[in-house]
């Protein structure tokens, strides 16, 4: 890049650089000259072997679309169930890429969105994806997530071709070839946002600002132990794109909605972030509840110990744990409250001294 904009400059000088009759007899003057049209020649043929490899690398990224055969019939691009901003931001913006690339591609959900999701979405003039309740028989994409408990029913008979996840290897497993990038990263829009710089494509205006919004709620606005320096090259791009030059002031936005569980019952803040996994032959379920300090913590932490030990019978699982979190200026701090005895255990087990044992 710094050889393209020296190319660059070096063509303007020519251009406007008055040249006197004295200046043209001058040998020095004219070996100058010389010297300014060479450096151009050598920018200008590294800029075409820049683009010429470029375009290959795209090319073999886009390669790998070929092991996939033909694909009949629409491609479903959906994220985990309680669908949060990241699942369903990234969501949208593959299934973008799909349709720059030629797919018939649109993002579904598993479930409402949050308060937040719903304010990013109506803030970017982007439309909530509509439910998908059977997966039976469709081609699926599985965006943050790759465990059966946590997507469509029906998954098991779908024709799932790509993952895209920002997790552990899940219990998703299909006899066909596919897709499967699963990164290390703090937010799985910044996979997509780095599959699409691979593809050689450029999202829209409102999809770049929804996947910076997914970017920032999943890394806490970039919090350093949440995100990776991939992470926050993504989020400094998208910003640019998306004409957002005030990102912590979008954060702060978007947190309030988020924490804000006005109308809403203990137990619907309990699984309005559910996920369900299996381990050791157990099944448990975690609500995920984040708040804005650590008095309304604690509040809220009394007030899912009338919950959780209710949630094992409603949902199947062995056992149950809500995780109520804060991260706000720097604090980092959780609450995980049981839903037995036996569950209790696990958490003594798990954590040993590096927790604080009161009943949470």
């Amino acid at each position: 890049m710094k050889g393209i904009a020296l190319c660059f400059m070096f063509s303007v000088a020519l251009m406007t650089c008055p040249v006197t009759a004295d200046q043209a007899d001058d040998s020095q003057y004219q070996e100058e000259i010389k010297k300014y049209q060479e450096e151009i020649e050598k920018y200008q043929e590294e800029f075409e072997h820049y683009k010429e490899q470029q375009e290959i690398v795209t090319e073999l990224n886009r390669s790998e679309l070929d092991g996939l055969g033909k694909i009949e019939g629409p491609i479903y691009v959906s994220g985990h169930k309680s669908p949060d901003t990241d699942t369903v931001g990234s969501s949208i913006a593959y299934a973008e890429l799909l349709r720059q690339l030629g797919y018939d591609a649109q993002a579904v959900v598993f479930g409402d969105i949050n308060k937040e999701t719903k304010l990013i979405l109506e803030k970017a003039g982007v439309e909530v994806p509509k439910k998908m309740e059977d997966a039976s028989g469709c081609n699926m994409v599985l965006i943050d997530h790759s465990e059966y408990a946590q997507s469509a029913e029906g998954l098991q008979d779908a024709n799932i071709i790509t993952i895209i996840d920002h997790h552990g290897a899940g219990t998703v497993t299909t006899g066909n070839q596919l897709i499967y990038d699963a990164r290390p990263l703090g937010s799985t829009a910044t996979i997509v946002c780095i599959r699409f710089y691979n593809y050689g494509l450029t999202p829209s205006e409102k999809t770049a600002q929804v996947m910076l919004a997914s970017i920032l709620s999943d890394t806490h606005n970039l919090m350093p132990s949440a995100s990776t320096e991939a992470d926050r090259i993504a989020a400094n791009t998208l910003a640019y794109m998306a004409g957002i030059s005030d990102t912590d002031a979008f954060y702060r936005e978007m947190f309030d909605a988020f924490v804000s569980y006005d109308g809403m019952t203990d137990e619907e803040i309990f699984f309005h972030d559910y996920k369900e996994y299996e381990a050791g032959g157990k099944k448990y379920g975690i609500g995920c509840i984040d708040v804005y300090d650590e008095e309304e913590a604690r509040n809220m932490a009394a007030r899912m110990k009338e919950v959780v030990p209710k949630t094992p019978a409603r949902t199947g699982m062995d056992m149950a744990f809500a995780q109520i979190s804060v991260f706000h200026d720097n604090l980092s701090i959780a609450y995980l409250i049981p839903s037995d005895e036996t569950a209790d255990e696990v958490l003594k087990s798990a954590f040993g001294d590096r927790a604080v044992f009161d009943g949470t």
